[in-house]
């Protein structure tokens, strides 16, 4: 089994190697195929493609980022190092042997278009593979052929040549990688069987046994539910890996209660679809990575109906807009629904856990049941967020300064809901307080303030604490309060003020036929976490000298780098939701 193994990461080593190096003996360039795919055999378990990542190259290679680099204390340690050392040895000898710095080749070898398909190979577990290439440069690719003509000469005792489809030459290295190109495009195959299907089908072949991957049923609805013109765009034949795995790629029920809450709805539609679909696209300054299934929430059944948005209703909505916002998440689900069908969709052993949290929830609150008269008084999103605070409570300030965190609940019913929420909010002060000593603080005092009509009850000192570095739980100051179908708990009472502020007016999110319906959204503030960072510099610096064994000078600019790195990225954003042909999951990054 090792040497299998080992043979196959072999072969596949050799076919990527040679499909660089063959790279050069192409000569003339004619117009690029329009989809790769409609040459590559049907049948593939994985595809990937990338088209036109020239300019993009380009751009990284005269970035600031990249121009820093070599003064980067980090990058310099590397290159002393024996890694960086034979590194930086092993790009001299290429950049030497073709006369051509790594970006130019890379610029070369990307400017057109590259694919991978991976295909099941019976009796082991690696697959086979195809590469293609489309080549953009001829110039550049004749300056490589000339570099690369006396390297293939001292293994040409190796290369026997046959004619496949097409009348196109074949170069079988040792057996274990076959080579073709013509005009402007190369194909390294890790089967003979592979290359010839791949230069029939570039010959024009319609015969039944000579189809592609574009005429696979699974691909085809990916192509149409994301599209073609994608800078990266990949795809995963999930009907192929649920038939191997007796048609489901997990179990039915889950054994992970926050998993299920989580991610169980997109799991389950995950293995209803024929294909998982991922594409990225680059515009000015800004990437989108986007991961799509197929099949609306509605089809798989209504017991998976709470972890989705309803069609036509409100969804996740946005982070309220509080001053010096960081960053946060809302989570929308029905958590009564979801409760109410953990059966259906949990294992059995984990459901004794929940008898167990009802039991000791019943001691707070005596005769009511959490499944039929608490859960269902709240509603839908659940918001967590971190925002900038202030220290007004304290005569002086903790050593280590976090911003303010809260936990925001949307409430069906406010009137039942805010009873519970109290209760819950000084139980929890109640218990903080018992750990008062410990944590070398005074006990909070409960009191409350009226703030723009809204009661605002929370924890302060009978005596203002003193100190310029005060233990960390000095940050926390608890508030909480209702404010119209909202309910706060915040660690400090400006955040709970400013989110009084934020959801004051009545919110502008309403059911609509919008084409997506977010259900998860994560959202990132370079700037305002960078400010954090800078608030805690010493310490940050302090930490990797005592802890990294690093130098002063050395901890001072890697954090000089962390937040140059933090401050060039505007907004971070991840959401999840239906859309009209299937549900995905997007990363959307936007840098300065």
């Amino acid at each position: 089994m090792l040497r299998l193994a080992h043979s196959s990461r072999r072969r596949f080593l050799l076919l990527i190697v040679c499909c660089v190096a063959t790279l050069g003996m192409l000569r003339n360039v004619a117009a690029a195929d329009a989809d790769l795919a409609k040459s590559t055999p049907s049948g593939a378990i994985f595809f990937a493609e990338v088209s036109g990542l020239e300019p993009w190259i380009e751009k990284l290679q005269n970035s600031p980022l990249v121009a820093s680099l070599p003064s980067n204390p980090q990058v310099q340690a590397f290159y002393a190092s024996p890694q960086g050392r034979k590194a930086d040895a092993g790009r001299k000898m290429i950049e030497n042997q073709l006369g051509m710095d790594l970006w130019t080749l890379a610029k070369t070898a990307f400017g057109g278009k590259v694919s991978i398909a991976l295909y099941p190979h019976e009796g082991r577990q690696q697959p086979d593979a195809v590469i293609a290439v489309q080549v953009k440069d001829v110039k550049a690719l004749d300056h490589i052929r000339e570099r690369v003509a006396p390297l293939l000469t001292l293994i040409e005792e190796q290369i026997s040549q046959s004619v496949g489809p097409g009348n196109v030459t074949i170069r079988s290295i040792g057996g274990q990688v076959f080579v073709a190109e013509r005009e402007d495009w190369i194909v390294a195959a890790s089967t003979s069987d592979l290359m010839n299907r791949t230069l029939t089908l570039r010959a024009g072949a319609t015969s039944d046994g000579a189809k592609s991957l574009a005429d696979d049923a699974a691909y085809t609805a990916m192509v149409k539910q994301l599209g073609v013109q994608h800078l990266v765009r990949a795809y995963v034949n999930l009907e192929v890996l649920t038939k191997a795995m007796s048609g489901r790629f997990g179990p039915e029920k889950l054994d992970n209660p926050g998993a299920s809450l989580l991610f169980g709805g997109m799991y389950e539609l995950a293995n209803h679809s024929p294909f998982v679909g991922t594409t990225i696209d680059l515009d000015g300054q800004r990437l989108v990575i986007k991961n799509s299934v197929a099949g609306k929430p509605e089809s798989i059944g209504e017991k998976y109906a709470p972890l989705f948005a309803a069609a036509g209703k409100p969804d996740v909505g946005s982070l309220p807009n509080v001053p010096g916002l960081i960053g946060g998440l809302i989570l929308h689900r029905d958590f009564a629904g979801w409760y109410k069908r953990r059966e259906e969709l949990l294992q059995s052993q984990v459901l004794p856990e929940f008898d167990k949290f009802e039991a000791g929830l019943a001691n707070l609150l005596p005769g009511k049941d959490y499944a039929t008269d608490i859960l269902p008084t709240f509603g839908r999103n659940l918001t967590f967020l971190a925002a900038p605070q202030n220290y007004a409570h304290l005569n002086g300030k903790p050593g280590l300064q976090l911003p303010g965190f809260a936990l925001v609940w949307d409430l069906a019913k406010p009137e039942e809901a805010e009873q519970t929420l109290n209760l819950l909010f000084q139980t929890v002060a109640m218990i903080s307080n018992l750990e008062a000593g410990k944590q070398g603080r005074q006990p909070w005092v409960l009191s409350s303030e009226s703030y723009k009509n809204v009661q605002i009850q929370f924890g302060k000192y009978g005596q203002t604490p003193k100190g310029d570095r005060l233990p960390i739980v000095f940050n926390f100051m608890p508030a909480a309060a209702r404010v119209r179908d909202k309910f706060v708990m915040a660690s400090s009472i400006d955040l709970c003020k400013h989110l009084i502020d934020a959801y004051s007016s009545p919110q502008t999110t309403t059911a609509t036929a919008k084409l997506t319906r977010n259900d998860f959204l994560v959202e990132l503030t370079g700037e305002s976490l960078a400010e954090i960072l800078e608030t805690n510099r010493s310490l940050l610096e302090a930490r990797s000298v005592a802890q990294e064994g690093k130098s002063s000078d050395q901890a001072q600019s890697d954090v000089t780098t962390l937040l140059q790195l933090v401050r060039s990225v505007r907004t971070l954003r991840l959401t999840s939701g239906a859309e009209a042909d299937g549900y995905r999951v997007q990363l959307e990054a936007v840098w300065k």
